[in-house]
């Protein structure tokens, strides 16, 4: 799945930062600041895969080489708090192989070029491993147009304010269409979306999708740091854990109100049968893992709402409700609900056979109030239905944890670079014990990201997710043959009486009351 990431900053001599040094650092280059005299050499970094300057036609020569565009650009300025440069980083799919990476991002300076006519150099880096996804670009500019010779006017449609934002707004929607036409060129069928996950959220409500809804709707989790991380490793409570827990908490409010405000401006928006807040933060409090995500071919269902699981013990159906006996009606009726939710997942499982055998069974006891005979039967079918649903979110949690854990892990990386590039030790604000301490910082917090992305490839690789959908496949096999034959006691007139209505998205059967 193609990640979207695109962002826009300045570098300003306020700051105390260098256009020559984020031009070395992200290049792997060795330039010299004639206006100070520093050199700053990071030809020893790795990471870099191609780093080239761009123009627009007739840019001089001089200006499509990094030791004399940098240094000019920083002579072009005058002010002591004068912006240097821009830089539009660019997160490029993984999907696409080097080549094809390496052409999109020409492109999309190309695009910068064409419409601002200012001076680029983009640099293209790898991941720190092999099995990494996290490939971008940085595409450092300069903040003047570059006119005959010399630099010209700046570029202060880029500036802060509505013109800022709407040419921001412009860089994102043209980076998307960019990177979507290149994955479409090389047969790609994931896409990107530059919009943000609030409008996204809104647009999947319109179109009565409300588990997408939900995982666009939350708000990120807070990093931990390298104290709170040794100590959550030791069992111990942090500030960190307990805001996370209260953000967990708010994501779920805040999806219960925008169904709330769907439904009071009279969307369709299609709820599945299981959705109840007190029932998310039920959830919550016995997994923390992430949103599970149920996937097969093209059709793909994510968030934590779609699927709600009590544990299965010994083969035994907990409910989340406080324990009692079910009759059988209860039984059959959340059977007909767990079912309905695999197969709006799984189509493809052929569960049809299960779904008639079951109406016909509770026609029957609904009818004749039969229950002796249906009980015993019933039970063991609504745990293998419930024990398959498991098997369902055990596959998608191993494929949402990857994604997760890279979100995470690019993060993390983007914070390990910017600190290097816009804080070199020569020169640093701080004092160098400091420096070293903030630069540990972010080090630490990188290198547990990279463990945390190991572990969940890990967990993912396509022997382990071929092993899932195995057992997946076996499941229904069984339980689609379990329910082969209507047993002897349910009359052929009762089997296809339309007494009962299927469970869908107008009718669903309700969970067993307390």
């Amino acid at each position: 799945m193609a990640i979207y990431h695109t962002s826009v900053k300045t570098f300003s001599r306020a700051r105390g930062q260098s256009a020559v040094a984020a031009a070395a650092y992200r290049g792997g280059l060795r330039l010299k600041d004639f206006q100070t005299g520093q050199v700053h050499d990071y030809r020893r970094r790795g990471g870099v895969v191609a780093s080239s300057c761009l123009g627009p036609p007739g840019a001089p020569p001089w200006a499509l080489i990094p030791g004399e565009l940098w240094p000019a650009v920083e002579a072009a300025e005058r002010r002591k708090d004068a912006t240097i440069a821009r830089e539009f980083e660019v997160s490029l799919p993984h999907e696409l192989d080097a080549e094809q990476r390496s052409e999109l991002a020409w492109a999309i300076a190309d695009v910068l070029v064409a419409r601002y006519g200012f001076v680029v150099q983009a640099s293209i880096h790898s991941p720190p491993t092999t099995d990494g996804v996290n490939h971008h670009v940085h595409i450092l500019a300069s903040t003047r147009r570059i006119t005959g010779e010399r630099f010209g006017d700046k570029t202060t449609e880029l500036d802060g304010g509505p013109t800022g934002r709407i040419e921001v707004e412009w860089v994102r929607e043209a980076v998307a269409s960019t990177i979507n036409s290149h994955l479409e060129a090389a047969g790609i069928r994931s896409r990107v979306d530059h919009r943000s996950l609030e409008e996204q959220s809104q647009t999947a409500l319109l179109d009565g999708d409300p588990i997408r809804a939900t995982l666009l709707s939350r708000e990120p989790t807070r990093h931990q740091g390298k104290v709170a991380t040794a100590l959550a490793r030791r069992g111990q409570a942090t500030h960190v854990e307990e805001t996370n827990l209260s953000i967990q908490q708010e994501n779920d409010q805040e999806f219960e109100s925008l169904i709330q405000d769907a439904v009071a401006e009279g969307r369709a928006i299609g709820l599945p049968p299981t959705h109840d807040h007190r029932a998310a933060l039920a959830e919550r409090a016995k997994q923390k893992s992430a949103a599970p995500f149920l996937a097969v071919g093209d059709l793909r269902i994510e968030g934590v709402m779609g699927i709600r699981l009590p544990p299965i013990e010994n083969g035994v159906l907990r409910p989340e409700r406080p324990p009692r006996q079910w009759n059988c009606l209860e039984w059959i009726d959340v059977a007909l609900r767990d079912l309905w939710e695999i197969t709006q997942a799984r189509a493809d499982l052929a569960l049809g056979v299960v779904r008639e055998w079951l109406a016909g069974v509770r026609r029957h006891v609904v009818r004749f109030g039969d229950t002796a005979q249906a009980h015993p039967l019933v039970a063991p079918v609504a745990v293998k239905i419930r024990s398959l649903k498991q098997a369902l979110l055990r596959r998608g949690r191993r494929e949402s944890a990857v994604r997760r854990a890279d979100r995470l892990h690019h993060m993390a990386q983007q914070q390990w670079e910017s600190f290097n590039a816009d804080h070199p030790r020569e020169g640093s604000q701080w004092s160098p014990k400091e420096w070293a301490k903030r630069r540990e910082r972010r080090l630490a917090v990188l290198e547990m990201r990279s463990i945390e992305l190991a572990k969940a490839q890990e967990m993912a690789t396509q022997p382990a997710l071929d092993a899932a959908e195995s057992d997946i496949l076996q499941q229904a096999s069984e339980l689609a043959q379990s329910c082969d034959e209507f047993p002897p006691f349910v009359s052929p007139s009762v089997r296809k009486d339309p007494l009962v209505p299927r469970p869908g998205p107008t009718s669903r059967p309700s969970a067993p009351n307390p």
